[in-house]
């Protein structure tokens, strides 16, 4: 009698030192959330689990941080757009800048050479008022 009172004694307390409850303990809301949360660590996108989740327990706790998920996880997406459209723009804009600066350097070779033929003209205007006296 008293082994069994001690192996009972036993028994209670390793099952009370247990870090997780068992899946049918675990309250079907929280279930959800955590079959969603595995499903994001897989990749999956946006759960389906959350969508259940938020139908079936509207006021759970689980059920607003799987709204919370589901609003940051939008919020990525649409700054990852914004990413993208932002580089697609630079690159337009750097091909621009690119372009403009040929044009600048051919002008200024341009601008040099009209340098040199007005200096050269100015010279001769001289020479021919200097002929002319």
């Amino acid at each position: 009698m008293r082994l069994l009172l001690c192996l009972s004694l036993l028994i209670l307390l390793t099952a009370c030192t247990g870090t997780s409850r068992p899946m049918w303990l675990t309250p079907a809301d929280q279930q959800l959330f955590v079959l969603g949360m595995e499903a994001l660590d897989n990749g999956e996108g946006l759960p389906a689990a959350f969508a259940t989740l938020q139908s079936r327990y509207p006021d759970s706790p689980w059920s607003t941080k799987a709204d919370t998920i589901q609003t940051l996880l939008d919020t990525i997406e649409n700054q990852q757009k914004v990413i993208k459209r932002l580089k697609k723009s630079q690159s337009v804009s750097d091909k621009q800048n690119q372009k403009l600066r040929q044009q600048i350097a051919s002008l200024e070779t341009e601008l040099k050479a009209l340098e040199t033929e007005r200096t050269k003209l100015r010279q001769l205007l001289i020479d021919l008022e200097q002929r002319g006296r």
